[in-house]
């Protein structure tokens, strides 16, 4: 016995080097981890696989050797996103996008088996394209202009219900901007000032009839008051005198003489 354990005592030495080294690993590296105030954390564990278990924040324990921490961030996150879509009579319409999305908790280890971490970048791509498609498609061009509030809504509805069965929770989506095309943007201003000028037209023509109808309006009563009365007739008259006298009066080539007064014309006959 004492002969076996001398031959294989060399053995013993390595199997107590390898034990040593391995306690001495499991010291030095890590085998605890803290999940900070918005963060998630699943663990990856080399022969069980995917936690179920989503750690909240927090001081927590794991095994350094086997289990691999994967953190994600619950908090509201922005996400932009470009593309285009056809409208209902065919012009192209370039949209901006922007989501306000944070993935649903109990859903991280189904997002991270499924989709990954970066699952944003796989998820809102896709079913923005799909959503646009169908809603832009139901109106012109010019009515995603004019009906953009509704347009915006039945967008942020389906892209909603979409990223949920994902596992996202999308708050708010944001119609950012709307482009078309350079010759489609030229005729929609041409058709702007156009209209503009019919109702600046459309205006004044009002504004002459209102003006017409108001002087007819005038004559008409004075014709009533004129087969009325004799006076009003005398007073007319009067007053067209005075207006013919204040104009002779101020014009610098008439001279205005009372009516008792005498002009001598040729002084030196009546010497």
């Amino acid at each position: 016995m004492l002969e076996y354990f001398r031959n294989h005592k060399s053995i013993y030495n390595l199997i107590g080097i390898i034990l040593f080294l391995f306690i001495i690993f499991y010291l030095i590296t890590p085998s605890f981890y803290i999940v900070n105030a918005g963060e998630r954390v699943i663990i990856f564990n080399s022969f069980t696989g995917l936690s179920d278990k989503v750690e909240k924040e927090g001081f927590h324990f794991k095994n350094p050797l086997f289990d691999k921490t994967l953190f994600y961030n619950i908090r509201d996150t922005g996400y932009d996103i470009e593309t285009t879509a056809s409208s209902k009579d065919l012009q192209n319409v370039h949209v901006k996008l922007r989501f306000i999305y944070a993935p649903v908790e109990k859903a991280l280890t189904v997002i991270h088996r499924e989709l990954g971490q970066n699952y944003a970048d796989i998820v809102f791509p896709s079913i923005s394209k799909e959503v646009l498609k169908a809603v832009i498609a139901k109106y012109t061009a010019e009515q995603v202009i004019t009906k953009r509030e509704e347009v915006s809504s039945f967008i942020k509805e389906d892209i909603v219900n979409r990223a949920l069965k994902y596992g996202i929770r999308v708050r708010d989506v944001a119609f950012a901007d709307v482009e078309f095309s350079k010759a489609y943007a030229d005729a929609i201003e041409q058709k702007q000032v156009a209209e503009q000028q019919l109702e600046a037209s459309r205006k004044q023509a009002e504004a002459a009839m209102v003006r017409a109808k108001g002087e007819a309006e005038s004559a008409r009563i004075i014709n009533e008051a004129s087969s009325a009365s004799e006076n009003f007739i005398e007073l007319r008259k009067i007053e067209a005198q005075k207006e013919i006298a204040k104009t002779l009066a101020t014009s610098q080539n008439v001279i205005y003489l009372p009516a008792n007064s005498v002009m001598m014309l040729n002084p030196s006959k009546n010497k």
